[in-house]
């Protein structure tokens, strides 16, 4: 009985004669990997994470710019139905060219008025605009949070 005792001693310890498991070494290296590898993960998770907002605030952005042109065109066609002069009041309401403006939108986020004056398309075989006091046409173009968007309001 002796003899199998030993015998399954020999095999469970192997030939060495040592326990079975890993050595202190192993675990402290296997721990020092994993430790860097968490590391890089958490750092391009943080970077990933990060980006992952901007397309949100650019379309919400992009969003509230069309908002103020929607209210532009509401306004314009309103002026166009009940005004005598549509075209004056609507360039006097867009604001000049250049300024700071917070009538068609939300009093905390204001919009720049980029371009804002009358255009005229000459005849011809090429499509092509020029500033004209008396044209019939305004181009209003506007910025916001470096998004712009231009619209044409014909009389």
């Amino acid at each position: 009985m002796r003899d199998l005792r030993s015998s399954i001693l020999q095999r469970h310890r192997g030939t060495s004669g040592s326990a079975p498991g890993f050595t202190l070494i192993e675990v402290i290296v296997a721990i020092v990997v994993l430790a860097i590898m968490a590391t890089m993960l958490v750092t391009f998770m943080n970077v990933s994470v990060t980006r992952s907002a901007e397309p949100v605030l650019v379309a919400q952005r992009g969003a509230y710019l069309n908002s103020i042109m929607e209210n532009m065109t509401a306004d314009f066609k309103q002026l166009m139905a009940t005004d005598n002069s549509p075209m004056a009041t609507f360039m006097s309401r867009v604001g000049a060219a250049g300024t700071t403006q917070t009538y068609y939108s939300k009093n905390n986020y204001p919009y720049t008025v980029v371009e804002r004056h009358r255009i005229s398309f000459p005849s011809g075989n090429s499509v092509t605009e020029q500033v004209d006091g008396n044209g019939r046409t305004l181009k209003v173009s506007i910025d916001y949070q470096g998004l712009t968007l231009t619209a044409l309001f014909a009389e």
